[in-house]
């Protein structure tokens, strides 16, 4: 879908496509990198449609839609649980955790537990094997580096430059299940940039 950014709420944004406004859901982690209302946008949609639904999904990556609609063939999960987690992992985190058995970090999206999580995991770890994930870090899905990356995060330094450092960490660490460790080591790294 292209057109205009009419409007932008919490969890979704209005596009005017030559005079009709069209409401689409997006991750939360999308709407923050939306341009400014007024400017043109193109989404990739995913029209979801059921007996008394009809919701469109947005997204500005071809590579998220399809993991959204990957997502959806899952038993249990639905388009909101499918937003939910693309909206607190990025789509390489994702695709990363499903294809490192990691269902404790599918856990951080609200409403998918343990059971969903490793439903997850197990309905779709083959298909992810054969996906080239998208460029970005490829940072390993475990705890600890997954906790490492959300801390120097939370301490102002943004993903790309994050998930390099930890990468180069787990380099130089013995230890690599200790995320204290890993986050001073990839502070050092880091700070001597």
């Amino acid at each position: 879908m292209r057109g205009e950014l009419a409007a932008v709420g919490a969890d979704s944004v209005v596009v005017d496509v030559n005079g009709v406004g069209y409401k689409a859901s997006m991750p939360l982690s999308e709407i923050e990198r939306l341009p400014s209302v007024g400017e043109k946008v193109l989404l990739f949609v995913t029209t979801y449609v059921r007996e008394d639904t009809l919701a469109l999904f947005g997204f500005l990556e071809e590579s998220q839609r399809e993991t959204f609609e990957m997502l959806l063939a899952v038993s249990g999960v639905g388009p909101r649980g499918a937003l939910a987690l693309l909206s607190v992992l990025s789509t390489a985190d994702l695709l990363n955790a499903i294809a490192n058995d990691e269902p404790r970090l599918l856990q951080r999206a609200p409403g998918v537990g343990l059971k969903l999580a490793q439903r997850i995991v197990l309905e779709l770890r083959d298909r992810v094997s054969g996906i080239a994930r998208p460029a970005g870090v490829a940072v390993p899905a475990s705890s600890a580096s997954a906790d490492a990356l959300d801390a120097l995060q939370s301490l102002g330094y943004n993903r790309s430059d994050a998930g390099r450092a930890v990468e180069q960490a787990l380099k130089e660490i013995d230890d690599r299940s200790d995320t204290g460790k890993l986050v001073r080591t990839a502070l050092r790294l880091l700070t001597q940039r």
